[in-house]
């Protein structure tokens, strides 16, 4: 009943509407005279979907993506109802695992005498995946101001 495949499903359910949103903002923003020189040229919906609409807003869509990957990767209480809390490794999708937001939660419960290993390890795991947040934010920032185009 618990296993990564399960958090996989509900964190790709929760995140698909901020993909979504974020994309479909992205979309809009890309200036109606870009599609309208499109159509003038001759070009079919499709074709100005794909050659002027999409590139125009990649940026975003990207910059959505890392988003919802980095807020993915923060989840607790989602992926640890649904992963389990066995602290094991396993290549088995189906068995129950740990994620680390959720041994945290399950560490953080308890009383850890200060100085031992396992309370500097919530604070190494803390800092882990801060880490890993902040690069993600980092790299849709810098994928953002990468390939974003001004208009006037």
């Amino acid at each position: 009943m618990f296993n990564p495949l399960n958090g996989a499903i509900v964190v790709g359910v929760m995140i698909t509407p901020l993909i979504a949103s974020l994309s479909e903002d992205a979309l809009r923003a890309v200036p109606d005279s870009l599609r309208q020189a499109s159509y003038a040229l001759g070009a079919t919906t499709t074709e100005t979907t794909a050659r002027v609409t999409m590139p125009s807003a990649l940026s975003g869509i990207l910059a959505s993506i890392i988003l919802a990957l980095s807020r993915a990767i923060g989840e607790t209480m989602a992926v640890t109802l649904s992963v389990g809390t066995l602290a094991t490794y396993s290549d088995n999708m189906f068995r129950s695992a740990q994620t680390m937001t959720a041994y945290i939660a399950q560490r953080i419960g308890g009383e850890l005498p200060i100085g031992t290993t396992p309370y500097y390890s919530l604070f190494a795991v803390g800092l882990y995946l801060f880490a890993i947040t902040l690069g993600l934010n980092m790299v849709g920032h810098k994928i953002m101001t990468r390939f974003r185009e001004a208009y006037d």
